[in-house]
């Protein structure tokens, strides 16, 4: 009679196979305190990591690379001290699905070799580690995407961002967690387990991307390419204090990103950094969206990168500024930094202005769940049960909540047709502020925030709608960190903010699990967004902003 695998078994014996892949030179002595809930410095006080490690692994990507590419610096010893700080960052964190050195290795020397007989460095990225999500067809690599069914689905080709990336010079050298179905902002699955918040473990890390983020923020890659059809970049961006961009979704190469359910194209994937730096930023955005060597891409539309946008900016910009979407109200610290920016830019000269979006927002955000979920996710739901794993209960919630079913072909036009209303309405409303701006043309950003709370307790709902609008209306969009500021339990006391809860469940719950002393010293960033395609404008736009609040 044979033997029937269980889930559990699956998940345990991967888990194992995981940590067993890191090298015993990296390995902490046992698990991280529980009461240890910061843990950023472990990696520099854990004693595993070199002086010249942590001074490596300590750089954005732009200033690694140009050592990189006159040689002052090796892709093999850069390499090794990502390789030890990531393995580090996943047993305080839990932030990979595969860990591959070796093959790191040989490829960082390959390029080292290649830079010593040629002189010229491979592409822009030469030598440069790199992580990429658990959702990219990688030739050799399993690509699980959280789910036990998948957990030896083995990829035989490369996805187009792998081929960009690796063409650019990249060296790949770990898989990153995402949670089971990619659909909510925290990442949990019972394949890999949850992936914490550095900055308090007691937290999410942010989802889809929630190992990117973690990774990154916990110094152990550079930068990764993380994927966004709701929230999926910039939530990790926002929750872990990094640069993040969802560009235009139509620029950028979706060909082999797995999914679940392949013929929902009403709102579209899209793919950009997390990273440390608006230089590493406008770097990465500008190598996924202009696609070379991949003559064959016809899941983007190929704009060539246009350079010179920030000299034809002017020298005042106007800002629209939207504090709420009138269904959830942001939390104190998030209402506080929104304003400080404000305040910042209108010192400097520029114009602020309120923008409100045109549109009922409770409502969009129900017409956005139905088209994420066209068939009721019956793909996702049978993929789950195929296992015997159980399903999240989070997501079941949101299920229930926005009442998906599987939509009949008329629904599902005239939801598509409300989209293109909807993307119609707020440009419109976004062209006309032109007659109330002192420049006379129309608001060059808008700033918004990124969610309404700066993280949340693990397993708790939370509204997407300050992130899922924009992927409704393929909007860019920026997440900045503000990085001279933090949660403060006396600038931002509960008790302080006369708050009547709004007549939704969303509302409700995010001002009753806010607490100051909880939050306290996560970090607080602001969403930069600009119309459908615009994204060297928004990424010019960001710079601005940047060197205001963050020099």
């Amino acid at each position: 009679m044979a033997t029937v695998t269980t889930w559990q078994t699956i998940a345990t014996e991967s888990q194992e196979s995981l940590l067993n892949s890191i090298p015993t030179k990296w390995r902490l002595p046992g698990p991280v305190d529980a009461s240890i809930t910061d843990v950023r410095s472990i990696p520099r006080t854990c004693g595993l990591l070199t002086e010249k490690q942590l001074e490596l692994t300590e750089q954005t990507a732009s200033e690694l690379l140009p050592k990189l590419h006159d040689g002052t610096l090796s892709s093999a010893e850069v390499t090794e001290a990502f390789c030890a700080r990531a393995a580090i960052a996943h047993q305080c964190v839990n932030c990979l699905t595969a860990f591959f050195s070796e093959e790191a290795m040989a490829r960082a020397r390959e390029l080292d070799g290649i830079l010593a007989k040629t002189g010229k460095p491979v592409g822009p990225l030469h030598g440069l580690p790199v992580g990429i999500k658990d959702i990219f067809h990688m030739k050799g690599k399993r690509l699980t995407m959280g789910y036990v069914a998948w957990h030896d689905n083995e990829c035989t080709t490369d996805a187009s961002v792998v081929q960009i990336l690796r063409n650019a010079g990249a060296v790949f050298f770990v898989r990153t967690t995402m949670p089971q179905t990619g659909m909510f902002l925290e990442t949990w699955s019972n394949l890999w387990g949850r992936t914490k918040n550095p900055f308090n473990t007691n937290f999410s890390a942010g989802g889809s991307s929630g190992g990117d983020g973690a990774l990154v923020a916990m110094r152990g890659a550079p930068f990764c390419p993380s994927t966004d059809i709701g929230g999926s970049i910039r939530a990790p961006g926002t929750f872990n204090g990094l640069y993040a961009m969802r560009p235009t979704s139509e620029r950028t190469a979706k060909r082999g990103m797995g999914t679940a359910a392949p013929g929902q194209i009403s709102i579209k994937v899209s793919c950009g950094p997390n990273c440390h730096s608006m230089s590493d930023l406008k770097l990465v955005t500008e190598i996924l969206l202009t696609h070379h060597g991949l003559p064959f891409e016809t899941t983007a539309v190929p704009m060539p990168w246009r350079k010179q946008i920030r000299a034809q900016q002017g020298d005042k910009l106007c800002f629209g500024l939207m504090t709420t979407d009138d269904c959830v109200t942001p939390h104190p610290p998030i209402a506080r930094a929104l304003q400080e920016t404000a305040a910042k830019l209108r010192r400097a000269g520029h114009e602020v202005i309120e923008f409100k979006p045109p549109f009922d927002c409770w409502e969009i955000a129900h017409a956005t769940w139905q088209l994420w979920f066209q068939t009721g996710a019956k793909e996702t739901i049978d993929l789950v049960e195929s296992s015997g794993e159980p399903i999240y209960s989070t997501f079941q919630w949101y299920l229930d909540f926005f009442k998906i079913k599987p939509l009949t072909v008329p629904e599902l036009f005239k939801l598509n047709t409300k989209l293109a209303e909807c993307r119609y309405s707020f440009t419109r409303a976004w062209h006309e502020t032109s007659e109330r701006t002192g420049t006379s043309r129309p608001i060059d950003a808008l700033i918004a925030p990124c969610a309404p709370s700066a993280s949340f307790p693990h397993g708790h709902p939370v509204w997407w709608g300050y992130f899922s609008l924009w992927n409704l209306l393929d909007y860019p969009s920026v997440v900045m960190p503000m990085k001279k500021m933090r949660v403060d339990p006396i600038k931002d006391a509960k008790g302080d903010i006369n708050h009547t809860p709004k007549d939704n469940v969303f509302d409700k719950m995010n001002w009753e699990m806010y607490d100051p002393e909880l939050w306290k010293n996560q970090p607080l960033t602001i969403q930069i967004v600009k119309p459908q395609f615009m994204d060297e404008e928004l990424i010019s736009v960001s710079e601005t902003i940047d060197e205001l609040c963050n020099a």
